[in-house]
Formats: C-alpha cells, sequence, structure tokens
C-alpha cells in the first residue's frame, strides 16, 4: 500500500528540523589537487596488486602529485576511501601567493650544448654536501609551486588554467607505513602511510611510488647503468619511454635528498636520453633565472632550471609549445622552485638550518 503524499512531507520536515542544514559545496583548488593526485595513486596502488601468477613485479605509476599534461591517465573511477585528509581552511594564505603570466614565451632550444652543459651540472651536483635521512626521520622540502588544472571537469581533457604560486612544504617519512604531510595553501594534507612499504630496490618500487632518501642514495652512480635501471621502473608509462625517463629524473630530484654522486650520475643520465635539448634562458616559481635542459612530449615542454652560476637545480616548468586541446602554445603549465631541503624528527618540524642552496 502506497504512503499517502502528506505523511512523505510530514517525514521530511521533522528529517529536515533533525538534520543540519548542507554545506556549501566547494573545494580549494589544492584539495582539489591533493584529491585527485591522491586518488591516482590509491588507483595506481589497486591496479598494482600482483595476479595470482603475475608475468613481472607491479611497478607504481605515479610519484609526488605533478602537473604533467601528458603522463596525466584518464580518470573513469569514483572517489572512494581514498588515502589521504584534508583538515584546514581550504583557503591560500595571502602572504604565499605570486600571480604569473599564464602565458611565457616558446624558448628556442637546441641539442647542442646539452651534453657538456648537463656534464658542468653534475660536476657541480658532486661537490655539494647534503643531509643525511635516518630511517626514522622526516624528509623536508619546502618550494613554490602552481600546478595547471582543467578549466571544465577534471577530465584531464580540454583546456587548461595555471593557479596561482604558492608554498609548498613536504615531510617525507622515511619509516614503512608512517604518515608524510603536505602543507601549502593553507591545508595540511595527510600523506597516510607514506613510508614506503616493502620497497624493492631491484625495481625502485615502492608502497606509496616515493623513494626514500636512502632508496635515492643506493641508485647506480653509473649513468648508463642507472638510465636502464630508470627505463625498466618506468616501462608502459605514457606519454613514452624516454618523456617518462625524463620525468622519472624530475620527480626523484625535486623533493628528496640525493647523495652529490647519485645526482651526478642523474644529471649524466638525462645526458644520454635522446630528444634532451638545451634552453639558454628559463624562469622558476621563484623569479630566478638560470639555462634549463628540456625534454617535449605531445607539445609539451619540461625545462629543468640550473642557476648559471653555480649549475644546481633550481626548479622546473612546463608550457605548451604548439597549439593543443588543452591551450595554445606559450601556456604555461606548471612551474616549481625549491626554496630550501633538510631533515627533521617529526613532520611539520622546520629545520633549524634547511639548505637554500636548492642542490638535492
Amino acid at each position: 500500500m502506497n504512503v499517502p503524499d502528506h505523511g512523505e512531507a510530514a517525514e521530511r520536515q521533522d528529517l529536515a528540523r533533525i538534520l543540519p542544514a548542507p554545506g556549501t559545496p566547494g573545494m580549494s583548488p589544492v584539495r582539489l589537487q591533493a584529491l585527485e593526485d591522491s586518488l591516482m595513486n590509491e588507483i595506481t596502488r589497486i591496479h598494482s596488486i600482483p595476479a595470482p601468477v603475475p608475468p613481472a613485479p607491479a611497478r607504481p605509476v605515479r610519484r609526488i602529485p605533478r602537473w604533467s599534461l601528458v603522463a596525466a591517465p584518464l580518470v573513469v573511477a569514483a572517489v572512494a576511501a581514498v588515502a589521504v585528509s584534508f583538515p584546514g581552511s581550504g583557503t591560500h594564505r595571502g602572504e604565499d601567493i605570486t600571480a604569473l603570466s599564464p602565458v611565457v614565451e616558446v624558448e628556442p632550444a637546441s641539442t647542442t650544448g646539452a651534453v657538456a652543459f648537463l656534464d658542468q651540472a653534475a660536476d657541480a651536483a658532486s661537490r655539494q654536501q647534503v643531509p643525511t635521512a635516518g630511517a626514522d626521520q622526516f624528509v623536508y622540502v619546502e618550494s613554490k609551486v602552481g600546478f595547471s588544472r582543467q578549466t571544465e571537469q577534471r577530465t584531464f581533457d580540454g583546456r587548461v588554467e595555471l593557479d596561482a604560486v604558492h608554498k609548498r612544504q613536504v615531510w617525507l617519512a622515511q619509516t614503512p607505513g608512517r604518515d608524510g604531510l603536505i602543507r601549502e595553501g593553507g591545508d595540511d594534507i595527510v600523506l597516510h602511510g607514506s613510508g614506503p612499504a616493502e620497497a624493492d630496490p631491484e625495481t625502485l618500487a615502492s608502497g606509496s611510488g616515493v623513494l626514500t632518501a636512502a632508496q635515492v642514495a643506493a641508485l647506480p652512480t653509473d649513468p648508463k647503468v642507472l638510465l636502464d635501471k630508470i627505463y625498466a621502473e618506468t616501462e608502459g608509462r605514457a606519454p613514452g619511454k624516454n618523456a617518462a625517463a625524463f620525468s622519472w629524473i624530475g620527480d626523484t630530484v625535486a623533493e628528496n635528498i640525493v647523495p652529490p654522486k647519485v645526482m651526478a650520475a642523474l644529471w649524466r643520465a638525462a645526458a644520454l636520453i635522446p630528444g634532451v635539448r638545451l634552453v639558454d634562458d628559463s624562469t622558476d616559481a621563484a623569479g630566478r633565472h638560470g639555462k634549463a635542459i628540456a625534454h617535449v612530449a605531445d607539445g609539451e615542454r619540461t625545462e629543468y632550471i640550473f642557476d648559471d652560476r653555480t649549475h644546481l637545480f633550481l626548479g622546473e616548468r612546463s608550457y605548451l609549445v604548439k597549439n593543443t586541446s588543452a591551450g595554445k602554445a606559450g601556456l604555461l603549465t606548471g612551474t616549481s622552485a625549491v626554496l630550501s631541503r633538510g631533515v627533521v624528527d617529526e613532520k611539520g618540524e622546520i629545520p633549524a638550518q634547511a639548505d637554500g642552496t636548492t642542490s638535492a
């Protein structure tokens, strides 16, 4: 027997009096970016679980959240139980925001001098002193970053725009299963279990897809051997073998502690990647100018920027070099600047003397 309409209306009125009013919808760009990247990490983790008879060890395909358009897969799964928490106001602190022009000049890039410049960068890196992170500590990196996002329905397809550049602080746990932390735009984003679980030194794989400082320190220092290992780790990733290897190097360098010999090997390995070019002038998210090594994939160029004088790594930027569905040539799709690195005992703690040289 059907319930009369007036009874149903009365029930709704009773519920309306009991339940709180619905909140205003909407999330800050930083929260949306974090949720999106955490979802992708969770999907990667799920799909990386070996089958009963796996043909090869599963490898994660995503590390610290990045902005590259060409490497982003299409996400069609529903948002389920993702391992991220979002306490905080959800608004940017005014002092952390810098407005940048969304369009940059497409600088000339040449193969001439790229190898020699990377050799200089390797030599400079080999002379740096960096802190050592213990197994129960956290790697701290402070940067300025700006990420691109879809202007309509975050589908990884269609036009994009760059969010305002803001401060980003990362605490990466070095203990398996221990929570890490990202703090940016006024939000604290908990990286649940960011410490690697069951890390495999042979495949460079870990439970979260983020290498610890110890794993980075254990990388081969022979550039050719190292590049072969990177190719094996990134096999099958979009947008292709060489672009994925180039991106992996940027992922590893940007937010970690890299010992001098390994850093030198990474830059010399980058010199062996086909398609690497030298750009005479590039600008990081802090406005610092320098030379850059670059790689283009699907119309998007990624540049790793180095100080002209010291040849140390400063940061990176990505932008379109031709018209695509994402926008016109010159559209800035991502920018960063590493400001300091250090090692601390607790997440949220700021190093007393963070390394401000921007060397890894």
